[in-house]
């Protein structure tokens, strides 16, 4: 009960009605005003008009004001009966309604997430549901993907598999904020994957930190998880690539037994001896030059150094997915997609592992090398076409990219342009953005220059543009995932 409209507006926050049976007359805010603020302030609540005035003019303000009720005075308790019995059964509907409505934007929503890792998603719905990912602290354009999957799950039926997975969400749940801000959810009934992100810098230890109090939250549940963790996320598209990266560092538990972390960067590393590797400069110019018989070689001779052993299978898996996750970064340049490639083939990146022989392995990784090459020399083809603007563009960055003064009005300068039209220029014909061209052949030259164990990281910052190495450090552990230092550190060879 309250005495006038003010006392309503200020315990709403506390009470959170269904229903306010308000007068007209009462002193402060009258009913009004009371139906007013409500109707524009809390348009859930309902609204039932409790007052002595008939005239037309309190009529036409409550139908304006959503009033769902206006009784007359003197009222009975049986007319009040039959109102609220009304207001419930209205309240019930909608809120069947609700949940049903909430129930189904959860599932498409689920269902978007799971499209968006398989480079699936339709845009349509990824402009409906990015800024629900957004509002969690989700950036796609810095992000880090963990896959969890449950130890021992064997041959459990799907219905016991979702319950033990639920057990995992709702200790989950129950996590304080970590450093990254962080986002559950099941893809299938075999396995979670968990977005990490950031407005800073996300560095492997945060990531490993995060992955491991979920570990914790599921034994909690009774329940151990291994994990798997792709590489750093730097642009949406390279999502699929994140997904399959933490993937294939999953399945590793296999070997490493119950609650295993894997990380893309640590398998890279973990080779087995006398096994050959992709020489992927070598890819790199037999795709740009179209040398079919060079890729076909390439790839023949080292999955020659393979046997039967399923292990030894396995790094295959790993060793061909790398490859393809080199090529498509590397195609990024030119504008051409691994993702965008396969989703024509109707293939994706899994089927690597539903290839039960070597020879069908080979024969899938070449039939996506040599789409990807016809794309890339469709793409370049249209690149010479445009006109000599995009090709002298191209040069002058490929030759001042180590200058700190390049910029694109500088570049627009060179070739007598407005900023925006080279811009358009690299969108449309060399299929990124400036900085995003900028930023990948500063980073090549720097990861060439590391090899020399004399370089000082801070010369090279120097060399490659970078006024302040601190801005180049950040830089480069955003493109490659791992420090300058790291990289060094990492480099005993080639995938």
């Amino acid at each position: 009960m309250c005495a006038d409209g003010q006392q309503v507006l200020d315990c709403l926050e506390d009470c959170r009605p269904d229903v306010v049976l308000s007068d007209i007359r009462m002193p402060v805010v009258d009913g009004v005003e009371l139906m007013q603020r409500l109707n524009r302030e809390y348009p859930h609540i309902k609204i039932v008009i409790l007052s002595g005035y008939s005239d037309f003019e309190y009529l036409n303000m409550s139908i304006k004001n959503r009033v769902t009720e206006y009784l007359l005075k003197p009222t009975d308790v049986d007319e009040f009966e039959e109102v609220f019995r009304r207001l419930k059964t209205t309240l019930d509907h909608e809120r069947l309604h609700n949940a049903e409505i909430s129930e189904s934007v959860r599932r498409h929503f689920e269902e978007w997430l799971c499209e968006l890792l398989h480079g699936t998603a339709p845009e349509h719905d990824t402009e409906r549901f990015l800024p629900m990912l957004n509002e969690k602290g989700i950036d796609l354009d810095n992000l880090t993907v963990a896959l969890f999957t449950l130890d021992g799950i064997g041959g459990a039926e799907k219905s016991e598999r979702m319950e033990r997975w639920r057990g995992v969400l709702a200790a989950a749940a129950e996590l304080p904020k970590g450093e990254l801000n962080r986002f559950l959810f099941l893809n299938g009934d075999s396995e979670l994957i968990a977005f990490y992100s950031s407005g800073g810098e996300i560095t492997p230890q945060a990531v490993r930190s995060e992955v491991q109090s979920v570990q914790r939250a599921a034994r909690t549940a009774q329940e151990s998880l291994s994990a798997g963790i792709g590489n750093l996320c730097t642009e949406p598209r390279m999502l699929p690539q994140a997904y399959e990266q933490a993937n294939c560092c999953a399945r590793q538990s296999v070997f490493s037994g119950s609650g295993s972390i894997y990380e893309f960067s640590q398998l890279k590393t973990e080779r087995p001896e006398n096994l050959a590797y992709f020489d992927t400069e070598r890819m790199e110019k037999a795709m740009l030059a179209q040398d079919y018989e060079t890729v076909r070689g390439e790839v023949d001779r080292v999955l020659a150094t393979f046997d039967a052993p399923m292990r030894e299978y396995q790094y295959v898996d790993r060793l061909c997915l790398s490859l393809l996750f080199h090529i498509s970064l590397w195609g990024m340049r030119y504008g051409v997609w691994m993702e965008d490639v396969m989703r024509g083939m109707g293939a994706a990146y899994t089927d690597i592992y539903a290839c039960e022989t070597l020879q069908n392995k080979r024969n899938f990784v070449l039939a996506l090398l040599y789409a990807y090459q016809r794309e890339l020399s469709r793409r370049r083809a249209k690149g010479h076409a445009a006109g000599s603007v995009a090709m002298r563009v191209r040069e002058y960055v490929n030759a001042e990219f180590c200058s700190n003064t390049i910029s694109l009005e500088s570049v627009a300068a060179f070739v007598h342009k407005t900023p925006a039209y080279i811009s358009r220029v690299f969108k449309n014909e060399l299929g990124c953005n400036f900085s995003d061209y900028l930023t990948e052949r500063r980073m090549r030259r720097a990861a060439q220059q590391l090899s020399d164990p004399d370089a000082k990281v801070y010369a090279i910052a120097e060399q490659c543009g970078y006024a302040d190495a601190s801005n180049f450090i950040r830089v480069f552990k955003r493109f490659y995932g791992v420090s300058p230092a790291e990289y060094r550190n990492l480099q005993g060879g080639r995938l």
